[in-house]
């Protein structure tokens, strides 16, 4: 795959809808049982445990019209925008599931009423797609903080600035003179 700016803008917002798709899904199955109540199961996707990745998401999937929409100094900024969004994603992610005890016991806490211990949980294998999709965010947001995408197809409809002695008709056109009544270098037709 060739490094173009419509390339980078592309995988990043595919990565970043797979981070938001999987966001929704349940990465967490828990399960409490106490004798003398009836067990209480829980089902918990990332959203519910840190809703804050919910938003990076959204951002990141936003920042790529932001690249399209900005060239130079301010595509850089963009760029570096996507790759701390990407560095978030991914960051909080680590986190998240360092910390899924605490947070799952603070779920268990907000359903029982009461803190409880000894459940049992079983975990997805979505932040092994989120991870990486938060990863491939961030490197294109470097890659387009980075390097240069000169676009040309902004300056291919940009006036001419240099004065040209032989104008086509269409330059004449362009600046404002009538290339049926007049030659293009100011000349009367015959």
């Amino acid at each position: 795959m060739k490094l173009t700016l419509r390339n980078l803008i592309a995988l990043e917002l595919i990565c970043s809808v797979i981070a938001l798709i999987a966001l929704g899904r349940p990465w967490v199955a828990a399960t409490y049982t106490e004798t003398g109540f009836p067990s209480v199961s829980l089902s918990l996707s990332a959203n519910q445990l840190n809703s804050s990745l919910n938003g990076l998401a959204l951002a990141s999937i936003a920042s790529a019209l932001g690249a399209i929409a900005t060239r130079g100094v301010f595509r850089r900024v963009v760029g570096l925008a996507i790759f701390c969004l990407g560095a978030g994603l991914v960051s909080i992610t680590i986190n998240l599931m360092n910390n899924l005890d605490k947070f799952v016991g603070l779920e268990f806490e907000q359903a029982i009423g009461r803190q409880v211990s000894g459940w049992t949980a079983e975990t997805s294998h979505y932040n092994w797609v989120f991870i990486p999709a938060g990863c491939v965010v961030a490197l294109c947001g470097l890659a387009i903080a980075v390097k240069s995408f000169d676009s040309g197809m902004s300056k291919r409809y940009e006036r001419n600035s240099s004065v040209d002695t032989e104008l086509t008709p269409w330059q004449a056109l362009d600046q404002g003179i009538d290339p049926t009544i007049q030659s293009p270098v100011g000349q009367q037709l015959d």
